[in-house]
Formats: C-alpha cells, sequence, structure tokens
C-alpha cells in the first residue's frame, strides 16, 4: 500500500509530465490507492528528495498493464529503464500471461523507449468524453423503436452472466473475469450494474467515479443474440441522462478498431480527446 506522500509525488510528477507533453497518462489512481496493493507493484526513482521516475505495474487476472513517467528534466538518462529492470527482476511478472505496455501516442518519449524493448504494437483505444453539442440526434421513427431497457445493481449470482458476456465481449477469460469482479466489490468509487430487457439479463456495464466531475463507462457489453436492436444505445442515452443530471461528464473508451461500439459512441454525443497505445512484451 502506497503511503500519501507517495501517492501526492506521483500526482505532482504526472501534472507535471502531463503539461510539459501535452499527453493524458493512465495511471489508474484508484488501483494505486488500493488497500490490497502489493508493494512489488510500484518502483520509484528519487534525486535530492524529490519524484523523478515513477513505473507501475496493474494486475487484471492474468495480464498486466505497465506504465510510468520520467520527469523531463531528467530524461535521456536511462532512469525509466532501471525502473523497468528492477520490475522484471522483482518476480511480479512471472505468472502473467500477457503485459501490455501502455504509452500516450502523443508521447515522443515513450515511443523512443519502447523502441528498445522487445515488444509489438497490439492495439490503441480513443478516451471519449461526452458532449452536449455532438450528439446525432436518430430519427423519430428509430427513436420511438428504442427498446425499453432497464438496469439494476450486479448480485453475486449474476457471475456466470457476467463470466459469459466478458468471455464473448472481450475475449476474457474466467478467472480475469472474477479478478475484475473482485476489485470492483472492494473498490469505493466503481459500480456495476445489468441491464434488462424483458426479465432477461441482456447485457452489463460498470460505472467509475475516480475522477472528480467525470463519470466513466467501463466494460459496457450486450449479449451477442441482442445485439442490433438498440438496446446498447437506450443503455448508454439512460446512463448519460443520468450522469448529466448529476453534474457528471460521461467518458468511455473504445478500441479505436471497432468501428461498430465507436459509431454508437460518436452518435450518442462521445468524442475522442486522447489516443492510448498499448504494445504487447514478447515474453
Amino acid at each position: 500500500m502506497l503511503d500519501e506522500r507517495q501517492l501526492q509525488d506521483i500526482k505532482s510528477l504526472q501534472r507535471l509530465c502531463e503539461r510539459q507533453d501535452g499527453i493524458l497518462l493512465k495511471l489508474n489512481d484508484e488501483m494505486l490507492r488500493s488497500d490490497s496493493r502489493s508493494e512489488d507493484m510500484d518502483y520509484f526513482r528519487y534525486e535530492n528528495d524529490r519524484l523523478v521516475g515513477f513505473l507501475a505495474l496493474y494486475r487484471f487476472g492474468e495480464k498486466f498493464e505497465v506504465c510510468g513517467m520520467v520527469h523531463p528534466d531528467y530524461r535521456r538518462k536511462g532512469i525509466f529503464t532501471g525502473l523497468w529492470q528492477e520490475a522484471s527482476a522483482s518476480g511480479s511478472l512471472a505468472a502473467a500471461s500477457s503485459v501490455l505496455l501502455n504509452a500516450p501516442k502523443a508521447s515522443v518519449s515513450a515511443s523512443e523507449w519502447l523502441k528498445t524493448t522487445r515488444c509489438r504494437y497490439s492495439f490503441s483505444e480513443y478516451e471519449m468524453a461526452w458532449q452536449a453539442d455532438a450528439v446525432q440526434e436518430p430519427s423519430e421513427d428509430k427513436t420511438r423503436s428504442l427498446p425499453s431497457v432497464s438496469y439494476r445493481p450486479y448480485e453475486p449470482g449474476d457471475r456466470e452472466d457476467i463470466v459469459r458476456l466478458c468471455e464473448d465481449g472481450f475475449e476474457m477469460s474466467e478467472i480475469d473475469t472474477e479478478q475484475m469482479l473482485e476489485e470492483e466489490q472492494r473498490s469505493a468509487s466503481r459500480s456495476r450494474s445489468m441491464l434488462v430487457l424483458h426479465g432477461e439479463t441482456v447485457g452489463t456495464l460498470a460505472m467509475d467515479y475516480d475522477v472528480p466531475g467525470q463519470a466513466w463507462v467501463f466494460g459496457f457489453v450486450v449479449d451477442a443474440d441482442y445485439r442490433g436492436n438498440g438496446i446498447g444505445r437506450s443503455a448508454l442515452k439512460q446512463v448519460i441522462r443520468r450522469e448529466n443530471e448529476a453534474g457528471l461528464q460521461p467518458h468511455i473508451g473504445v478500441e479505436t478498431q471497432n468501428d461498430n461500439a465507436l459509431h454508437l459512441y460518436e452518435s450518442c454525443g462521445f468524442r475522442s480527446y486522447a489516443v492510448q497505445d498499448y504494445y504487447e512484451l514478447l515474453l
């Protein structure tokens, strides 16, 4: 578990790097603040009592993600390579089925470092925010035909449905899905809902409120047997309305190659403001 000084140092360095580089770093604040976070997941480099380098590992079941940063004045000194070597030697990644290195597409320094590492490009994600003036209103006929989807809180009895939905929608293993659900149960800022149509479970989504003023939609998936019927649009419009009424701006992430989801999100008013690249480590 990280102490408050470490967390403040991370946040200060993050703000500096983002401002100077014109990027957004995906440092998963909630996971960093978790009481159950082990010491072998975070690596620091201090110079004269100032944090100048940080690398974090994030575990999602059997998969890991890596993200980090170096103070602009201390780059090209081998700091991030040293942190990476320390993390690699710790054994923390020994049981990983895959390791993804996360870097903002706009980060020049990250791009240069990745060239020195045995990895290959895997995929990219848009980070999107809802904007009222970007909503593309459907025709009156389509609006009337949207199904009356409702949602209810996740319950332990929904576990099998979640495993099935996540395997189909995200190719997640049962182990990864179970760990995700355990982490959500421990989280103070994340909640999961089940989408219901005529008494049948037809999908799921999770909401995260870790970032002040923002409401993030995660793990949004509709049962394959019910896709193409407006269920996703109906559910998303309800989420947007609810969060707006609460004074929060909805956000969502989507793979850049997921054309169907991207079209849905854009038509509902979401616009991309950042791109995150992911590179798979060659184990």
